[in-house]
């Protein structure tokens, strides 16, 4: 794949503290850019990590490793601006273990990065996987990356919760939002990142499970929101905007407003990353905003 690799940290025979995970990475850097090889073994899994590994969305399906396995293709393969890293991830389960093998390339920001080649990726991390004896006896069968550019469909569950056309609608948006799948996590892009306005925001989902019990502690800078969940928290922050915020060059202050609500048992934090315009909305009216589409989310 690359012979240039070379161990980089969290190589260690125990799990690092706090993950469920052994964890084993490593890393090439060259004048055509980088690229990062990351292994990730829990053993044992628990029922719950088995299940989440089999339903891991926009997965295709491989033959002839463990009991499943599947390949994802994310950021750059999927048409995520900002120089977003091209994202080939192996998913695969055997018995009681559960493995994340991933290469992360460097997008082909210059003539000089070599364009990523997700096929040849996801047959390289195949056959490692089956080298590293988690092959089943039965062929190999990798599927084809899918073209680059924008998902046109995802099976993700964050990005169900609400449409892309809702999103547009409660934040008076004019341009379409790209839906960019992630783990756990959904973003909607719209048209005009570097324009002050609706059209500048950036709108996302993180769902955590059995998450709730965070928001029992205090949370600093937090405002009570009430009407929303079971409990809800808004923080508000600005920060620079352009180059600094992934963004084109901006005088205006990129504004945050995180919202995190809990549901029975789950948390979710919804977030609005928007450049105000001094023509409207207000801050403030992007936030009743949000809290108005949050309150029709049910997760």
């Amino acid at each position: 794949m690359d012979p240039s690799f070379a161990g980089t940290g969290q190589n260690q025979a125990g799990k690092p503290p706090g993950s469920p995970a052994y964890l084993c990475s490593y890393m090439s850097k060259s004048d055509q850019g980088m690229n990062a090889l990351s292994v990730a073994l829990t053993s044992p899994a628990s029922a719950t990590e088995i299940a989440e590994a089999r339903k891991t969305p926009d997965c295709s399906p491989v033959a002839g490793i463990g009991d499943f396995a599947c390949f994802q293709w994310t950021g750059w393969f999927r048409g995520e601006p900002g120089g977003a890293s091209a994202n080939t991830v192996l998913k695969a389960v055997r018995g009681t273990e559960s493995l994340d093998l991933r290469i992360v390339a460097t997008p082909p920001m210059t003539s000089g990065i070599p364009v990523p080649d997700g096929n040849a990726t996801a047959r390289s991390l195949a056959q490692a996987a089956v080298d590293g004896g988690w092959g089943n006896g039965s062929a190999l069968s990798v599927p084809s990356a899918p073209p680059v550019g924008p998902q046109v469909t995802t099976d993700n569950p964050v990005c169900a919760l609400v449409s892309a056309d809702a999103v547009k609608q409660a934040f008076d948006a004019t341009t379409q939002a790209q839906v960019l799948p992630g783990e756990g996590n959904c973003r909607y892009t719209f048209g005009a990142p570097g324009t002050p306005g609706p059209d500048s925001l950036v709108f996302s989902i993180e769902l955590h499970p059995g998450g709730a019990s965070l928001l029992s502690r205090p949370v600093p800078d937090g405002q009570d929101v009430q009407g929303v969940g079971d409990r809800a928290i808004l923080i508000v922050r600005t920060d620079p905007g352009g180059p600094k915020a992934m963004r084109p060059p901006s005088d205006v202050p990129l504004t945050y407003l995180s919202l995190m609500v809990a549901r029975g048992q789950n948390m979710a934090i919804f977030t609005a990353q928007i450049l105000i315009s001094p023509t409207g909305p207000t801050a403030e009216q992007t936030k009743d905003q949000l809290v108005t589409l949050v309150k029709g989310i049910s997760f």
